[in-house]
């Protein structure tokens, strides 16, 4: 089986999370996504995604990483692909340098990240963070 992971990217904007989405180029399906990619092993989960992030967008830089606990199975080229789920809060505007697997990125709020993301099991691990962020149980961020 491969290991795969998301890490959505957020921050802040009055009091509210915005979610950094990438846009793969054509050749890739031009869909938009979070930051995605294979884990190398032995990585960890939080290494990966990490790398991910830097390889992705260029950010090094990131406040914490939380564990939604999500994950779920996907069907890659007839190959069963296990993808855990991360997110990584950053800080205020971080410079973005997108690498050749994207076109372009914007930061966008929960319902047109919904309305944006082309596959399900996406707005499903987006869901899931969004509320975890938002409940009295979450990270709340006061700014």
């Amino acid at each position: 089986m491969i290991r795969c992971i998301m890490a959505i990217v957020y921050r802040w904007r009055n009091n509210e999370p915005e979610y950094l989405l990438l846009k793969r180029s054509p050749a890739l399906g031009g869909y938009w996504q979070p930051i995605t990619g294979f884990i190398e092993e032995p990585e960890a989960n939080r290494y990966a995604a990490l790398r991910e992030l830097y390889e992705e967008t260029g950010i090094s830089d990131y406040e914490k990483v939380i564990d939604p606990a999500h994950y779920y199975f996907f069907d890659m080229n007839g190959k069963k692909c296990a993808i855990s789920v991360l997110a990584i809060e950053v800080k205020n505007d971080p410079k973005i340098r997108l690498s050749f697997e994207h076109t372009k990125y914007q930061w966008v709020n929960f319902q047109k990240a919904s309305n944006m993301l082309h596959w399900e099991n996406n707005v499903k691990a987006l869901t899931i963070l969004h509320q975890q962020l938002n409940s009295h149980q979450g990270i709340k961020h006061k700014s």
